[in-house]
C-alpha cells in the first residue's frame, strides 16, 4: 500500500503494481460505491502479466481519508487524474465498476487526452434520473444499517448472498470484509459513512448520462451483467433498451457495447472472463 494526495490535498489509499515489461500499458481501476480496491483482486494475477496496474481507495472509502464534503463527480474525476499522474501511469486505460465506471464514463468524456481509453463494468448507461426523483432514490437506495452487526452474522449474510452466484473462499471473504471494520467488540461498521454514501447517491442521481455519452471522444468499452434468470428479466429489458440508445448517441466513435452472463459483481463472479475482455480490448484500443 502507499498513499497518493487526491485532487484537493484527501490523503488515498493505493496499490501500484510493477509494470511487467517496458512499455506496458498503465491500467487504473476504480471500485464502485460502498465498495473498495479489493474488488479486483481476483483479476490482478492475470491483469498484472500485461498492465502495470493501480488500484486505489475512493475518498471516503476502505484506507482512504474521509472528508465530509465534496464527493461530486468533478472531484471524484479530479482524484482517478491525480493517482494516474502520482503514480506516473501516463495516460492509461481507466476501468470502472458501478460507481467507478460513472466515474470512468466521465474521464472518457471530460478528459479525453489525460486517458488512452475506459472499461465500464456494469455503471454508466442508464441515469437515475430517468427512473426516480431524488425521494424515492434516497428512500429505496440507502445504504442498509450494518453497524453493530457481529462479524460472524455478517460472514453468514455474505455467504447467503453469494449462494449459487460466488464460492465465498478466504479470498472472497476478505474481499468483500474489506469494506466494514471490525471493532474491538467483535461487531462491524462500514467504512463508508452513512452521509458520505448519500453524498454520492445524490451525485450519481445527478449525473447526467446522455449528455456524457454524447460527448464521449476516448475510446469506451462497455459491459453490462445480463441476469441468467427470469427474475432478472425487467432489468435485462432496460438494460437492452440503454444500450440500444447509447449506440445511436455514439453512432460513428469508438464505443463497444457488450454484455455478460452474471450478477452485479461481474469483477468477483467472472474474475477471468472479465479480465480477458479487458485485455482483448485493449489490444485493439492502446495496441
Amino acid at each position: 500500500m502507499t498513499t497518493v494526495i487526491g485532487s484537493d490535498g484527501t490523503r488515498l489509499s493505493a496499490r501500484v503494481f510493477p509494470a511487467p515489461a517496458p512499455g506496458s500499458p498503465g491500467l487504473l481501476m476504480l471500485h464502485g460505491l460502498a465498495s473498495s480496491q479489493h474488488i479486483w483482486d481476483r483479476m490482478l494475477p492475470r491483469l498484472t502479466r500485461r498492465f502495470r496496474v493501480v488500484t486505489y481507495d475512493a475518498r471516503g472509502h476502505g484506507l482512504s481519508a474521509k472528508p465530509d464534503r465534496r464527493y461530486g463527480f468533478d472531484h471524484v474525476r479530479a482524484d482517478a487524474l491525480a493517482v494516474a499522474l502520482a503514480t506516473g501511469l501516463g495516460r492509461p486505460i481507466v476501468a470502472g465498476h458501478s460507481w467507478g465506471a460513472m466515474v470512468a464514463l466521465e474521464l472518457a468524456a471530460h478528459e479525453p487526452r489525460s486517458i488512452a481509453a475506459a472499461v465500464l463494468v456494469d455503471g454508466g448507461l442508464r441515469g437515475l434520473r430517468a427512473d426516480m426523483d431524488w425521494a424515492t432514490t434516497k428512500e429505496q437506495l440507502a445504504p442498509p444499517v450494518l453497524a453493530g452487526m457481529p462479524v460472524e452474522e455478517f460472514r453468514a449474510l455474505m455467504r447467503t448472498m453469494l449462494a449459487g452466484v460466488v464460492e465465498v473462499s478466504p479470498e472472497v471473504e476478505a474481499q468483500i470484509l474489506s469494506v466494514m471494520r471490525v471493532r474491538r467488540d467483535g461487531t462491524i461498521a462500514p467504512r463508508l459513512a452513512r452521509s458520505n454514501h448519500l453524498r454520492i447517491l445524490r451525485a450519481i442521481w445527478e449525473q447526467d448520462t446522455e449528455a456524457l455519452w454524447m460527448t464521449v471522444r476516448a475510446p469506451v468499452l462497455a459491459i453490462a451483467a445480463r441476469s441468467p434468470d427470469d427474475a432478472g428479466r425487467d432489468r435485462n429489458a432496460a438494460t437492452r433498451a440503454s444500450m440500444r440508445r447509447i449506440a445511436e448517441l455514439t453512432r460513428g466513435r469508438p464505443v463497444t457495447l457488450e454484455s455478460m452472463r452474471g450478477v452485479h459483481d461481474l469483477p468477483l463472479q467472472h474474475p477471468e472472463a472479465l479480465a480477458h475482455r479487458i485485455e482483448r480490448f485493449a489490444r485493439t484500443a492502446v495496441g
